[in-house]
């Protein structure tokens, strides 16, 4: 069920979407928490479109939402966001030069009353 949305200032270049992806789903698999890795639905988004503070040039970001269902202890929440923020700082397939880049873990929770999910297959 996690949704994970990676968002990242379009101010870093080259950056391989799928390998982050990959890396990111690992290592939230990895945690336990998760009961199959098919289960993990990650996309990412280049942001053309963005501001830090009051317009300081020598920034960027890459910036991870990941929502989960209603259930989970602090414990296991603090776990996946360690998982994730650990994976981001091991990444390095990507390009920056003279920026100082944030990288952020957010991580939400959908009521689980309120979440619907159906697959098929055709």
């Amino acid at each position: 069920m996690p949704q994970m949305i990676v968002e990242y200032s379009n101010n870093i270049q080259n950056l391989d979407a799928q390998r982050l992806m990959m890396d990111l789903n690992q290592a939230l698999f990895d945690t336990g928490f998760i009961g199959h890795p098919d289960e993990i639905k990650t996309r990412t988004r280049a942001n053309a479109d963005f501001l830090i503070g009051f317009g300081e040039t020598g920034q960027a970001y890459i910036h991870v939402c990941l929502a989960i269902l209603t259930g989970r202890t602090a414990e296991q929440k603090t776990k996946m966001a360690d998982a994730l923020i650990s994976a981001l700082e091991a990444f390095k397939a990507y390009q920056v030069k003279d920026l100082t880049v944030q990288l952020c873990v957010e991580l939400t929770e959908m009521p689980r009353e309120d979440y619907r999910k159906v697959a098929i297959k055709l």
